[in-house]
């Protein structure tokens, strides 16, 4: 039920399904129409050993966040977006799902076209940058499985994909994302292939357990899009007009609220001092003697200099962050106007 891997001459965009040709993973070739997958939504065992414990998944708020910015970009007239999971299988039988990136492709009716090369491409990019990911998957935006979902399934399931099938992970796992918000929460589910020997037709998603799991670092960013949320929504009930988040500059937040503590600070240092506080706490005065004493002195005249020399670094990075914006922008305009064309003809 796999397909051979591509030769070098074969086309770069190839569809994921030919009708006539081949019958569409998971479903019977005795039936010319294009019927929905049996979706089996339950929790279930992996492994077949009673010892082994069940396998679940952790996604990061990078993974997620990277889907929703890709789908808010999609391009014009498409309904969702694909692309790939990143991560690593930590403590024995949970999948950690620690990135993502969208790939680029077209559905119809009956086909699903995808950009492999793109794919092997982004993944190169990536690996370079963390070694540590591999492919553990795929994702797709939605609040359903569709009868599409098995072709683009069965692309992850080769050595095209470069995923690794493992004892603990035997099929890559399938992330659908609810960008409908159709409930009160934001819905993510995951999902396994499971195949089954008694009958090759029948295509059993079975969905495991999933929560989302964040780094200190992760916090602190979310932190930061909290307050920018914040900040908004006090601007707009003020009767000011809503505030860009890119204005919100959160290195002077932090600033703001350091100052902020160094003032409580002060002030109950000078009301112990002064014999406001008639019992100053010990705990709280060797804490700052510790603090103070932990960081050298730095002349201010380095720091000056230091400031300013990462201050030219930071800018030259938002400048080739916006130029590669733009790109990006104008490279979306022509793929929806090369794709309107070809739709005409």
């Amino acid at each position: 039920g796999v397909q051979a891997p591509q030769s070098p001459r074969d086309p770069p965009s190839v569809p994921m399904a030919t009708p006539g040709a081949s019958p569409m993973w998971g479903l019977s070739d005795q039936k010319s129409k294009v019927m929905p997958p049996k979706n089996f939504n339950i929790a279930s065992r992996v492994q077949k050993s009673t010892i082994e414990q069940p396998l679940s998944c952790r996604v990061h708020p990078v993974a997620v966040l990277k889907i929703l910015d890709a789908f808010v970009r999609r391009p014009e007239g498409a309904k969702r977006i694909i692309g790939t999971l990143l991560g690593w299988i930590s403590e024995g039988s949970i999948v950690d799902i620690t990135d993502s990136f969208p790939i680029v492709h077209r559905d119809t009716d009956e086909q699903a076209y995808m950009d492999q090369d793109y794919h092997k491409q982004m993944l190169a990019l990536r690996q370079k940058v963390s070694p540590r990911e591999v492919v553990v998957g795929w994702f797709a935006t939605g609040s359903e499985i569709n009868p599409l979902s098995a072709n683009i399934h069965k692309f992850y399931c080769t050595k095209e994909s470069q995923f690794t099938a493992t004892a603990v992970l035997p099929g890559p796992v399938h992330l659908l994302v609810d960008t409908n918000l159709s409930g009160q929460t934001f819905n993510m589910k995951a999902y396994v292939n499971v195949r089954t020997t008694a009958a090759e037709n029948l295509l059993q998603f079975h969905e495991v357990p999933l929560r989302v799991q964040t780094s200190a670092a992760e916090k602190s960013g979310i932190s930061q899009l909290m307050q920018a949320r914040r900040a908004n929504r006090d601007a707009v009930a003020s009767g000011q007009g809503p505030k860009d988040i890119a204005s919100l500059d959160g290195f002077e937040g932090g600033l703001k609220e350091l100052l902020g503590l160094f003032r409580r600070i002060q002030e109950y240092v000078k009301a112990v001092q002064s014999g406001k506080v008639v019992e100053g706490d010990m705990q709280v005065g060797r804490g700052l003697t510790q603090a103070l004493c932990s960081e050298p002195v730095i002349d201010a005249d380095a720091v000056e200099k230091l400031c300013q020399s990462s201050l030219q670094d930071a800018l030259m990075v938002v400048y080739l962050s916006n130029l590669t914006r733009s790109q990006i922008n104008i490279a979306e305009k022509i793929n929806a106007q090369f794709n309107t064309d070809k739709a005409d003809f």
